[in-house]
């Protein structure tokens, strides 16, 4: 273990080194925060909109309703047909519980459902889609199905706009991800040059490598910590600001609990930490192992 005066001569040489270098260590911090707070919002609109999104999902499969007592029944048949895939039974009591979000506020009026009315469902997707208007014309005709519900065009629609929305997120995320990376990696790349002569004079004089390594890191450390603090305050400035607005004035789409923010604030900081930990170490490791 290392004692107290070498811990406070690497805090005080890190903090050297982030004076140094405050054109690189802003722009990492800069895109750091650019990246976290894009993956921060991306988490708070998917947390408030993931009921609204498993009901759209929900809507791309097949639904045969059914006579009471025959569900079980129907179930096992269609799940032995070649055109069908993931055949489940839903129940009344099922559906009503996946739109009950539609009626926040107004529970009153989903109470009106559950008399009963409701009937049990076997739920099922296709291996192509384009027969999906075929099939429900055939079920019609079975003794014992009360109803065949597919997919509406809009449904499809709405979903694949979201998937490609998601997608392009992800994608952006991870672009501003790498380029945090990059900038934290050339920042700790050019500080090992401006004080390489320094640093092979402390190595040859007998310093541990892993107190100068520990230097750099405690610097990465620093960058990651301000970028996600940051990116934090900002998350949750939205959170207070949008999404809690948002989901008194429109509660049937859904909501963010506090425990929700919270776990995304974590998130945040764990991922800057750790990117900048991980670039300050690429970038100083041969250096420092070859001495």
């Amino acid at each position: 273990m290392w004692n107290k005066q070498q811990l406070s001569y690497i805090v005080d040489d890190a903090k050297i080194g982030l004076q140094r270098n405050k054109g690189s260590v802003l722009a990492s911090v800069a895109l750091l925060l650019i990246a976290l707070t894009l993956i921060g919002s991306l988490l708070l609109a998917r947390a408030y909109l993931s009921d609204a999104l498993d009901y759209v999902e929900s809507q791309l499969a097949m639904k045969v309703y059914v006579e009471d007592g025959l569900v079980q029944d129907v179930a096992d048949i269609l799940a032995h047909q070649t055109y069908t895939d993931d055949v489940t039974i839903e129940t009344g009591q099922q559906m009503l519980e996946q739109i009950a979000f539609f009626f926040n506020g107004k529970e009153h009026m989903l109470e009106s459902f559950t008399d009963g009315s409701v009937p049990d469902a076997v739920k099922f997707t296709v291996h192509d889609a384009s027969y999906m208007k075929t099939i429900s014309e055939q079920l019609h005709d079975v003794n014992g199905i009360v109803q065949v519900v597919y997919p509406q065009q809009m449904a499809s629609i709405i979903d694949e706009a979201l998937t490609t929305v998601e997608r392009l997120s992800v994608a952006t995320v991870i672009i501003f991800f790498a380029l945090a990376f990059g900038i934290v990696y050339v920042t700790f790349h050019l500080a090992m040059y401006q004080r390489e002569k320094e640093l092979r004079v402390k190595l040859f004089l007998g310093m541990d490598p892993r107190v100068v390594r520990l230097q750099f890191l405690v610097e990465g450390s620093v960058i990651g910590f301000i970028g996600s603090f940051i990116a934090i305050v900002l998350t949750v400035m939205l959170y207070n600001v949008v999404f809690v607005p948002l989901q008194q004035a429109m509660p049937y789409l859904g909501s963010v609990a506090r425990s929700d923010v919270a776990v995304i604030c974590i998130v945040q900081l764990v991922s800057g930490v750790v990117i900048s930990l991980l670039a300050s170490y690429m970038s100083t490791r041969v250096m420092i192992a070859n001495g």
